[in-house]
């Protein structure tokens, strides 16, 4: 064919051979410039099917306006020859670029992130590449990569055709035929010879991800079947990470990638691209961290006569069931943040917001432990341990992972459940539905997950998980927000938790969770008194919960809110026990339920109570230091200052950067009677941003160890830091005692009182109010909080 005319372009050096033809480089005499020029050979000019196939190529590309895709000119025919002229591409393909231990990392992710972004845009276009290698990848010698030789693309709405081509020429050949594609880099489901969709292309690109990091394929053979069977079976060998490796975060989205359950893999090629840009930002990667066993679930369809049928039931007759490789019955389960592939970090609050509502949703089932997200989040992001490490840390059996995506009206979840215990996945699945069934997703996803690990369902929880009202987008949004800024304690972070909560609300007025968490707020609001006052916060917190509750009496969280109000607001104690025992069996894993229901028995002298719901909070809670900065009271009032010691100190541990366990070290001390030694804690926990109240106890320490000059600048300093200077009467009650001036204690706690002060359940056992107990006002007092007399 060199130095040959084909119409009007002079064919001047042979390029290549694809998978339909080969490929000239040739000169467009009429334009003067060069082209690249692909031929159909002549025996396959005589075969329609090859021809309209050779045609659906021309068409497929003429689709496709992408810089990172080669450009196609025409489709012509000369002298019985067929032949498409397309953009010439100077540079090197990328097969040629790979070094032998692999590429940095940065020029990993640039390359890849390219190939992503141009794929992306043919799936966009219902096209599936179908034969991605680093052959089919150029890179010009400014760094730009192109995408070439869709010969074996294929539109989706066409990928149920037979599976097996008998004439493709690609670099799997069997006497009988040949599966589409070159096989080191064929993903699963194109060995097996079923359908394929974008998610083939995912695993393709992540053996050649593989390949860029290190320099050697993923799946090795001698021959071409049993390098079929090595991707249909094996795993690949661990990547290199670390210190003289690549970012963790890489190994992951590599092995994401090479999921041999298509539903295990990244739900889009935009998805790849957002983690491999996430990296190369420095921000979080694919939740994967093993690499699947999930191979086994795949359903095998089995066609006679090629040797793919031997690779096939070779492979399944090695597969083992899961139930005798698991470490038993599952009965604790973890769900770990799950990653935002939206490739916009102001996603981070709906990502997280998925987690909750999964976590949630699964707590409703009570023959399943599951763990809080006050402890989960510790695993958010990149650089966590291995899940059997996490699954230890959490005493737990089993732990979901996954990643939330979402796009315009679409959200699409991908999740995994792994048996931790053998680092073994037994399932994954990808969920894609509106915004407006975002409900209805994430119970779908709770109830595949309980049903995947064998749990017999009470029927009140089948059909509390199979009930998903629908909810307007933008208030369900509104609402993760609140949920977002709530969960990040701070004035700052609860104002603008509480502008999201009336947000929701006034798109949806009976959208109960955003009721619930607005109730929530206010009473968190009043209880610190940063910005609002109590007598303020009480009528909207209590309005707010009683609404949730009577639009949903199921409601765990309203029926949680609902009790607490009533623990530190109202003081009814047998009313916030029943709110409290009806959340707990509405969801038996809500660990805030116990850990609140334990410090209202604890105020009412029910120690042993007390402590073992304390005792549940932390199972259930584990990482989170407040569990145990709650429970030391119970120990403290009982007479057990060394185990209340002992959780401060492991609350300490947990987050040496919270100010709550420095300050819960002067609490004890004063439990002590030893006021001196209390001083430097309180001091310190001022340095680390405790609220306001704080300067209260320090006043107290000092007016205790007879330093009344500091007590009182410390009184100053208190006016100060209060929202709007304004001390609030127990504050100043507190220090009064430290000063010794009873019968101002005693009066000033009847105006907290009488100002709807949260604080007044320690009145009952706390000891720093023992000189006040002979006092006839205090026993009034302690009768209408219902603490005795």
């Amino acid at each position: 064919m060199i130095g040959r005319t084909l119409a009007h372009y002079r064919i001047i050096a042979a390029l290549g051979a694809g998978g339909m033809g080969e490929v000239f480089r040739a000169t467009d005499t009429r334009l003067g410039r060069d082209v690249a020029l692909k031929v159909l050979p002549p025996d396959l000019a005589a075969n329609p099917d090859r021809l309209a196939r050779f045609r659906r190529e021309a068409q497929t590309l003429g689709a496709l306006d992408h810089p990172g895709i080669v450009t196609v000119h025409s489709v012509d025919e000369a002298e019985g020859i067929h032949f498409l002229t397309m953009q010439l591409v100077e540079g090197e393909p990328l097969d040629r670029l790979i070094p032998a231990d692999g590429m940095p990392v940065d020029r990993i992710l640039a390359i890849a992130s390219a190939i992503a972004d141009a794929l992306a845009a043919a799936h966009d276009k219902g096209i599936v590449h179908r034969d991605l290698k680093p052959a089919n990848v150029m890179v010009t010698p400014e760094g730009r990569v192109k995408v070439l030789d869709f010969g074996l693309a294929k539109g989706t709405a066409t990928t149920a055709a037979p599976t097996i081509d008998s004439g493709a020429v690609t670099d799997l050949h069997t006497r009988e035929g040949a599966v589409m594609g070159t096989v080191p880099y064929m993903s699963p489901e194109q060995v097996a010879g079923r359908p394929v969709d974008a998610r083939s292309d995912i695993f393709s690109l992540g053996v050649m991800l593989y390949e860029l990091a290190t320099g050697d394929r993923p799946f090795r053979g001698e021959s071409s079947a049993e390098l079929a069977s090595a991707i249909l079976r094996d795993v690949p060998p661990p990547l290199p990470t670390g210190r003289s490796g690549l970012p963790e975060a890489l190994a992951r989205i590599i092995d994401r990638c090479l999921e041999k359950d298509p539903a295990a893999r990244f739900a889009t090629m935009q998805d790849v691209r957002g983690a491999l840009q996430g990296v190369a930002q420095g921000g979080t990667a694919a939740p994967s961290r093993g690499r699947a066993a999930g191979w086994a679930r795949l359903p095998w369809i089995v066609g006679a006569g090629t040797l793919l049928v031997a690779v096939i039931l070779f492979v399944r007759s090695g597969a083992v069931q899961r139930g005798a490789e698991s470490g038993g019955e599952i009965r604790s389960i973890a769900v770990l943040p799950f990653d935002n592939y939206s490739g916009d970090p102001d996603q981070d609050y709906f990502a997280e917001g998925m987690t909750d509502a999964l976590t949630t949703d699964l707590a409703r089932v009570s023959r399943i432990r599951v763990i809080s997200r006050g402890s989960t989040l510790q695993f958010a992001g990149e650089g966590r341990p291995s899940t059997p490490e996490i699954a230890r840390t959490l005493d737990v059996d089993a732990i979901v992972e996954g990643s939330v995506s979402r796009s315009g009206d679409t959200v699409v979840i991908s999740a995994k459940l792994i048996d931790a215990r053998a680092d073994r996945h037994l399932w994954a699945e990808t969920f894609e539905r509106s915004s407006e069934d975002v409900l209805a997703l994430q119970r779908d996803l709770a109830s595949a997950i309980a049903q995947e690990i064998h749990s017999q369902l009470a029927e009140d929880e089948r059909a509390d998980l199979g009930e998903a009202p629908t909810v307007d987008p933008e208030a369900y949004d509104a609402y993760l927000k609140g949920r977002y800024f709530f969960n990040r304690p701070s004035d700052e972070n609860l104002r603008t938790a509480i502008a999201r909560f009336e947000d929701a609300i006034a798109i949806s007025p009976d959208f109960v969770p955003a009721l619930s968490g607005l109730s929530d707020a206010y009473l968190w609001a009043g209880y610190n008194e940063g910005f609002m006052t109590a007598s303020e916060a009480r009528p909207r917190a209590k309005a707010l919960v009683e609404k949730a509750i009577r639009l949903d009496p199921n409601s765990a969280e309203a029926h949680t809110s609902l009790a607490v109000f009533r623990t530190f607001y109202e003081y009814e104690w047998e009313e916030a026990e029943d709110a409290f025992r009806r959340a707990i069996a509405l969801n038996p894993s809500y660990a805030y339920a116990h850990d609140q229901f334990a410090m209202c028995l604890a105020f009412q002298g029910r120690f042993e109570e007390s402590i073992a719901e304390s005792r549940l909070a932390i199972e259930l809670d584990p990482l989170n230091p407040q569990t145990r900065i709650d429970a030391i009271f119970a120990h403290l009032w009982q007479g057990d200052p060394g185990t209340a010691s002992r959780l401060v100190e492991e609350a300490a541990d947990l987050d040496p950067t919270y100010f709550f366990p420095v300050q819960a070290r002067g609490w004890v001390e004063i439990e002590l009677g030893r006021p001196g030694a209390a001083i430097p804690h309180f001091q310190e926990a001022k340095t680390m941003g405790a609220p306001a109240f704080v300067s209260a106890w320090l006043a107290y320490a000092y007016g205790a160890t007879g330093d009344e000059e500091r007590a009182r600048r410390e009184i100053e300093e208190l006016g100060r830091l209060s929202y709007q200077g304004r001390i609030t009467p127990f504050d100043q009650a507190v220090v009064a005692l430290g000063l010794g001036e009873h019968a101002r204690a005693v009066s000033l706690l009847e105006q907290a009182y009488a100002l709807d002060s949260q604080w007044l359940g320690w009145l009952g056992n706390d000891r720093i109010f023992d000189p006040l107990r002979g006092d006839s006002r205090f026993q009034t007092l302690l009768g209408k909080l219902g603490l005795g007399g």
